[in-house]
């Protein structure tokens, strides 16, 4: 049996949801700066560039393998996942495994488009075939493959077996249709799954698992289509078999959750183009798995040429101010509610403020914070005069645990 690797303590660098559009499919024109718009806090200006410092990243760092847990690009864009590809070739050619596998925004995406001044045009989408094509290398890499999806393992080592899973829903051929947000996993998917653990664990392997949608809800509130369709179907696998640990992404916010009726615990992933660009490094030995979740300071990694044309020294700065203007766009509606505008800025910086603590994973807050929030003369008011989004910030006030961190050892 071949392995990507011999040696027992690996690394593995994670991201999720990169969401690139390739600089040549727009001119920064009318129908493009549409689009930044309203992509629900996205940077679609600089991702070329972030990821090519994040590639230098790696390459000083030199992990054994870089995964990526869907959304590459932004809606599905062939001309984008071969832009992504390129810019991670060089960590191909040095020998670190680069695994990726599809979103809901990859395959067969209605809304691939190019932008030019105020029109938006057609253009190629990936299908499944071009997808096996563009990232060759994590195809190279696999030991088995899934025949009714773009699923497929890894023997990272001895030790450890990595499935990465194609939990998307996409038909088979041209769509002329928005992408399709929920996913689910077929039953000869299903089959697979239980074959592929069965395998790894004679050759006396522990499993990962990879995927896009999430296995647990993350949020009370806002979880529909984010969740899989038939979760129970793969929570009952995975409680049969006791894996340890899914790393997922899609819900664009950064959250470790458990269940108690399954003993998986899942990392869903943050957004690597906005928020503060979090990747995790995925620390692995015969006895323990250890997860810690970072914020990339991409700066480290520019030229002072390349720097210049970021739009904010301080990155992650430009990053809060294009997320809170997307949460500010959806709570327009604020003004026939709260008229005072002195007040109605004081609520919208509290539910920024919380929304990002959310998505970064910082929502794990102590007893006493949590009462001096609760106490708060801004909550208060959310609670008089606005029930329903009070129900939605309670929902990012009940973490029950750091989302930044975790720790497996087994006997």
């Amino acid at each position: 049996m071949e392995y990507l690797t011999k040696k027992e303590n690996v690394k593995i660098y994670l991201i999720s949801d990169t969401h690139l559009i390739a600089n040549q499919l727009h001119d920064n024109g009318e129908a493009f700066q549409k689009m930044r718009d309203t992509s629900a806090g996205k940077d679609l200006d600089y991702q070329n560039l972030a990821l090519k410092a994040f590639v230098r990243k790696i390459m000083q760092d030199k992990p054994n393998a870089v995964v990526i847990t869907g959304d590459l690009t932004f809606n599905g864009e062939k001309i984008s996942a071969e832009k992504l590809a390129k810019i991670f070739q060089p960590i191909a050619q040095a020998g670190i495994a680069f695994l990726v596998l599809p979103g809901n925004h990859d395959i067969y995406d209605g809304w691939a488009r190019k932008f030019e001044q105020d029109s938006q045009i057609r253009i190629a989408q990936n299908s499944p075939n071009d997808w096996k094509k563009i990232f060759s290398n994590s195809y190279k890499a696999a030991y088995h493959f899934d025949p009714s999806s773009l699923s497929y393992s890894v023997n990272l080592n001895p030790d450890y077996r990595l499935i990465l899973l194609d939990s998307n829903i996409y038909g088979d051929e041209f769509s002329y249709s928005y992408p399709i947000t929920n996913g689910r996993l077929n039953n000869k998917q299903l089959t697979w799954i239980k074959n592929e653990i069965k395998d790894a664990y004679q050759n006396k392997q522990k499993v990962l698992f990879f995927m896009h949608h999430n296995l647990y809800v993350h949020n009370s509130v806002i979880h529909g289509g984010f969740v899989l369709d038939n979760t129970e179907d793969l929570q009952k696998i995975f409680t049969k078999y006791q894996i340890p640990v899914v790393f997922s992404g899609h819900i664009h916010a950064q959250n470790i959750a458990e269940s108690t009726s399954c003993p998986t615990i899942e990392v869903a992933s943050s957004c690597f183009s906005m928020t503060d660009q979090g990747y995790g490094i995925i620390s692995l030995s015969p006895k323990k798995i250890n997860y810690q979740r970072q914020s990339f300071e991409m700066n480290k990694y520019l030229t002072a040429e390349e720097i210049k044309l970021l739009p904010n020294r301080d990155f992650h700065q430009y990053l809060f101010k294009i997320f809170t203007k997307a949460n500010t766009n959806q709570t327009s509606w604020l003004k026939n509610v709260i008229p005072n505008a002195e007040e109605r800025e004081k609520i919208l910086s509290f539910i920024n403020q919380c929304n990002w603590n959310f998505f970064i994973g910082k929502s794990f807050y102590t007893q006493d914070q949590l009462t001096k929030i609760k106490n708060s003369h801004v909550y208060q008011d959310i609670k008089q005069k606005l029930p329903e989004m009070k129900n939605y910030l309670d929902s990012l006030l009940t973490e029950k645990r750091d989302s930044w961190h975790f720790e497996i050892k087994f006997k």
